[in-house]
């Protein structure tokens, strides 16, 4: 949080033109110190807020009710902002522009494994992450800012309030556009395997599906949620066949072997890859097992 916020302080803007808003949900006072220390000395004004753990959906919306600007900037706790990020976003909106998606990457200088987790976005997507965005705040208004619905008293939550906010600004008439300019590095972290292997925010998506079909042009086939996971049905499809017509089935395994034995990787080289491919096997399989849940309980079928 302390690197988070001193990224915020360097920015090549006038300190009068804008204003930092820390909205703290854990537990304890050690973001209340952290941030309360820096005070004193903040180039700019620096609010801090302080609510309940329900998830960064309502933290988010309660920062936006003590905002005074018409572009509202959000990024996380473990991502730093470049110092021309809020100068190159606030400048790529246009008429018409309701949100902009600035670039993400991990921080640089930081290994990166198999287990490492970090936001990279070098192109517009279709997830909004909150990690790096920027909104008008008349679109924000118009729709009724994050939806009060995602919340989580959770650890971990579930997330996809960043989504349902864009697609609502978007259907609003909102024009979005990406700056690749607007950069921020996300912190690169080191998930034990048991979080690694259960993506449980995965859950998510068939809501999400259901409530924006528009989506589904970003799914893999559609009805996937990308292209791994259509070749692991493919696969399993491949088991079936094999046990009930011909062992010639297994040969569907084929793309999903490739799909995932051919990633760049630096630590698995060689035939030493069919060990990436087991691993993730593992994750993979737990990823539609996730799906098939969310699909079930929100009767939308994404795998």
């Amino acid at each position: 949080m302390r690197r988070a916020v001193e990224s915020l302080f360097t920015q090549d803007l006038d300190k009068g033109d804008y204003e930092v808003i820390v909205v703290d949900s854990t537990p304890d006072d050690s973001v209340v110190t952290v941030v309360r220390a820096l005070q004193p000395t903040a180039p700019c004004k620096l609010l801090l807020l302080k609510k309940l753990p329900e998830g960064p959906g309502p933290s988010r919306r309660l920062g936006v009710e003590h905002a005074r600007g018409d572009i509202l900037a959000f990024i996380d706790s473990d991502c730093l902002a470049t110092p021309g990020w809020l100068r190159e976003g606030t400048a790529a909106f246009a008429d018409g522009v309701g949100l902009v998606q600035g670039r993400t990457l991990p921080e640089p200088g930081v290994p990166l494994g198999i287990f490492s987790w970090y936001v990279r976005v070098e192109r517009e997507n279709h997830v909004y992450e909150c990690a790096n965005i920027f909104y008008r705040r008349a679109a924000y208004d118009s729709v009724g800012g994050f939806d009060p619905a995602y919340k989580s008293w959770a650890l971990h939550p579930l997330g996809g309030e960043d989504v349902d906010l864009a697609w609502r600004v978007k259907r609003a008439g909102c024009k979005s556009r990406f700056c690749a300019q607007a950069v921020a590095c996300h912190e690169v972290q080191s998930r034990a395997i048991g979080r690694w292997i259960w993506i449980k925010q995965l859950y998510i998506w068939p809501r999400l599906v259901g409530k924006f079909p528009e989506l589904r042009r970003h799914m893999f086939g559609r009805y996937f949620f990308d292209r791994h996971q259509a070749w692991l049905v493919l696969g399993l499809a491949g088991v079936v066949a094999s046990v009930l017509w011909t062992p010639w089935g297994a040969v569907l395994w084929l793309p999903y072997v490739v799909s995932r034995g051919s990633e760049p990787t630096r630590s698995l080289p060689g035939p030493l890859r069919l060990l990436r491919v087991l691993a993730y096997l593992a994750r993979d399989v737990a990823s539609l097992l996730i799906l098939s849940a969310g699909s079930i309980r929100h009767r939308t079928l994404l795998l």
